[in-house]
Formats: C-alpha cells, structure tokens, sequence
C-alpha cells in the first residue's frame, strides 16, 4: 500500500530595496532543495507563496497577504513542510520571526529555511533567534546603504524619484530638466499666490476650472498647491533628508505587536540642499516672497480642535462627505462654521454645499430636540430602551474608551523616548496633541460613568428621556463637550443638503 506523501510548500518575498533576489531565483532553490529531501515529499503539487515589493523590516509579518494565506492553509493541514530560502525571507523583526514560525510548528509544519541550515525538528530555537536578531541588522544596514546611496546622488544634484510637476528627468545626467508642456503650471501656482494674493484654497479652485490637474491626474487641493510652493526644485535646488524613517511598534491588550513606518520630520537646518543643480522655473524673490507668506499666514494658528459637537454626526447630503468645524477670526471675534469636507479639498465646482455657521446649525438641533421631547406627556418619558442593555452599551463604551486611552499613554511614552529625533516645536505640538486627546477622553469617560451612576438610581432609568429633558433643560450651548455628548447619544446622523436638515435618532421619541 502507497503511503501518502509530505505535501510541501514554499514562502518568497521580495522587498521594494532588493530586487536582484528575485521570487524565481527563490522558488527554483527550495525546489531543487525538495527534490534531495527523498521520495516521501510530494514535488509534483507544490504551494508557492509570492509577497512581492514588501518590507521585511517596517511591514508586519502577519500584514501580508501571502503570508496570511500560508498560515490559513497550515490551520487547514494543506501542507507539512514550509520552505524559505532564509529567515530574512520570513521577515527582519527579532521579535517576530520565532512567532511566526511557532505559528506553523503549532500546526504540526515542519520550517526549513536552507541558507542559514535551520530545521525546526532540531529544536534549536537559540540558533534561529541569533539569525533573527542578525537579520534585523542587516536590514538596518541596507536601509543605511541605500539612504546613503541616495544622499550621494543628491550631492551630485541628481533627482531621485517622481519629479515636480513642471519637470522632467534626463536619463543620462539624472538630473531635472524643465518640461515645456507643464512649465507653465507652476509658473501660474507662483503668480496667483504671489502676485495676486490668492489663498491656497483659491489658487486650487481656479487650477481645477482651468481643467489643470496635478502630475498623478488628481484635482488640486489646497495641500497640493501648498506642497508645490514649498518645493526649492522650482529654483534649481535639490533637498534631501527632510524626512527620517523609523519603525513603530504598538502592542494590543493581548500583547500581539504591530508595526508601521514613520516619517519623522527633520529639523530644516539638517538638511541635504543642492543649490543651483539644474535650470530653475521661478526666481528666488518670487520662491522667497512666497515662503514668507505662507509663514505670516500660518503664524501662531492655534491646533485644529476635533471635538465640536457635531464632528463625526454630521455630512453633506450633497456628496455624502462629512462635513468638518473650521474656525475664522474677524474684528476680534472668533466665528466657527462646518464646511463639507469635498468643498473644502477641491472647492465649490465639486461640491455646492454652502458653509454654515455652527452655532446657529447647533441651537438649531438643540431645539428640535427640546420641542420633542417638551411634546411627550412626562408619564411617557419615564418608558425607555431595556436598562440593563443600556448600562451594557455604556460600559462597552468606556471599556473602550479606556483602551484608547491606555494607547494614547503608551504613545506618550513612546514619543518621550524619541524626543531627541524631533525639533523643540515638533515634539511639543505632537505631545500637546496627545495630551489634549487623553483630556478629552477623561472628560468622556466621566460622562459615561454619570449615565452609568443615574441609570442605576432610583428614579428614573439610565437612557430614559426623562433622564436626556432634564439634561437638555439645563443644557447652554458653549460648553461644547457636554453638548457633545448629548447630542452623540441622541443621534445617529444628520444629513445637510441646502438648508434642509435631516435627523436620524438613536432613540425612539414616539414611544
């Protein structure tokens, strides 16, 4: 009787900074590997697994496609022996290599990985761990060679990557060269902002009419415009090293890691600038008069806040976008109004929704509710959703609420541990940020907490409208966060088309 032969299978991976190892090169030696092993391997059905231009070191292990698939293929018992070329090809994280590789032993795999001569049926996990923590280094080595390798080419004035609308790469010095069909995109940008005294925003609109688009084939917004005026290679320089990539690992309550990169913004006295390596588009006043003025523009504006009352509520019933607080100053007043987030990006040709003033929208939504709720007899108030089930839905909230709160700590300490990768006003803008974050969510939680404390009370029960009158009767529009958090309870979405409002509610008022 024939016995059943080892199924087998092979992992390969190619990242965006090493291509000369190509998937072919990688399959084709773990096949000639398979076919030494001995008859009881099956050669002739094998499961290849190809992650193509992905990071061994900043994407995540257990983010790739591929390797996701080999893992369910593994709990599904379609294989029993996973082949690599090396544990580099598994990844370059000492952290995460023995748990992927534990992941299929625990399936009954057996891994082999044939350049380093690793076998899991040895058992030798200091060996694998060692290889682990060495091929992390050398991913942080070719990270330095290739940044390296790019600084030089920068110090010769050669442009590396996508170039600037308005330019183009000469293939044999490198270099930019102005491209005659779209040079005069960036003139107009520099004329409009400059000389006419137009805002992004409108510089943006005025593109967009023109049928303009940017060098991917997107419509303009205000950051595009505001990238192009930024970028010294429309006077002839060439800037390297604005930007530092660093890896970021975030654990959840289980333990389990992920990872991302992060761009770290350099302190602009640190940077690589090339002066005069190529023919310029604008002259250095025109650039200079234009850095000044997006600086004047943007001096001391204060953080965006995230937390009006109707953030996350409320959208444009025009396009279905959501629609955003901004806040203008005039006279020495302060003005807040939502825009719909489409107008505010690409202008009113894409969207027409008008902006409104957001007090007036809020008091408005304010005594819609008090009418109905003044509308229901006071015997009909005291009836409300299962008490239980809304003291469940309170405590998932804070349990929640709680968990994000514990990341932003855990955040906070990260970027304290970094603090000498940013300038001062970097650091101190990204931890005032996380700290306004963790405020607000204290305030949420205790608010949560109180609806928990009166649901619990005699009286009347939590989540009761009786219980959302009384609040709104004491309720002054001004204090954002409490409105806020009423107005989040009662409502699931309000949609604004024109002037017309439309309200869903997350309770039921005809009861």
């Amino acid at each position: 009787m024939q016995q059943n032969k080892i199924k087998c299978a092979i992992y390969t991976r190619v990242s965006t900074g090493r291509q000369g190892d190509s998937i072919e090169n990688q399959v084709s030696q773990c096949e000639e590997y398979i076919s030494r092993l001995g008859d009881q391997y099956d050669r002739s059905d094998i499961i290849v697994y190809r992650d193509e231009a992905v990071s061994g070191y900043y994407t995540s292990v257990f983010d790739r496609a591929e390797m996701k698939q080999a893992i369910i293929d593994a709990r599904n018992d379609r294989f029993k022996l996973l082949i690599f070329k090396e544990i580099s090809r598994v990844g370059r994280d000492k952290q995460e290599n023995p748990a992927i590789i534990g992941m299929f032993e625990q399936y009954g795999v057996r891994v082999l990985a044939i350049n380093d001569n690793y076998d899991s049926l040895n058992k030798d996990n200091i060996t694998f761990d060692i290889l682990s923590v060495l091929s992390e280094q050398e991913s942080k080595k070719i990270s330095a060679r290739v940044s390296s390798a790019r600084k030089q080419r920068a110090r010769r004035g050669q442009w590396g990557g996508e170039p600037p609308i308005g330019f183009r790469v000469n293939r044999e010095t490198q270099r930019l060269e102005v491209d005659p069909e779209l040079k005069h995109i960036p003139v107009l940008v520099f004329d409009l902002y400059v000389h006419k005294g137009w805002g992004t925003f409108k510089v943006a609109e005025y593109l967009n009419r023109q049928g303009f688009r940017t060098k991917k084939g997107n419509r303009w917004s205000r950051e595009s415009v505001n990238k192009l005026i930024r970028n010294q290679a429309y006077i002839g320089n060439v800037v390297y090293g604005t930007r530092r990539n660093r890896l970021h690992r975030e654990y959840d309550e289980s333990g389990r890691m992920t990872k991302k990169k992060i761009q770290i913004r350099v302190d602009k006295k640190d940077w690589q600038v090339v002066q005069d390596a190529h023919e310029a588009v604008v002259d250095k006043d025109t650039f200079l008069a234009a850095e000044r003025m997006m600086q004047s523009r943007s001096h001391n504006r204060s953080p965006r806040r995230a937390y009006h009352p109707l953030t996350g509520i409320l959208f444009c019933g025009m396009c279905g976008a959501g629609m955003v607080c901004q806040k203008r100053s005039s006279n020495g007043k302060e003005y807040r109004y939502y825009i719909c987030k489409t107008y505010h990006k690409f202008g009113r040709r894409v969207c027409p929704q008008a902006n409104v003033n957001a007090n007036a929208l809020e008091q408005s939504i304010l005594n819609i509710i008090r009418g109905r709720l003044n509308r229901i007899p006071d015997e009909l108030l005291m009836i409300t959703a299962d008490k239980e089930g809304d003291i469940q839905r309170l405590r998932s909230d804070i349990k929640v609420k709680r968990q994000r709160r514990e990341k932003g700590s855990r955040e906070q300490i990260s970027l304290f541990g970094q603090r000498e990768l940013f300038d001062e006003e970097t650091y101190r803008r990204q931890m005032f940020e996380l700290k306004r974050q963790a405020h607000l969510l204290e305030e949420e939680l205790a608010g949560l907490e109180q609806q928990i404390e009166g649901l619990c009370q005699e009286g009347a029960a939590p989540g009761s409208l009786k219980h959302y009158a009384a609040e709104f009767k004491r309720l002054e529009l001004g204090g954002h966060e409490c409105t806020r958090l009423l107005l989040h309870d009662l409502i699931k979405r309000v949609t604004l088309t024109g002037d017309r409002l439309v309200i869903e509610y997350a309770v039921d008022f005809n009861r």
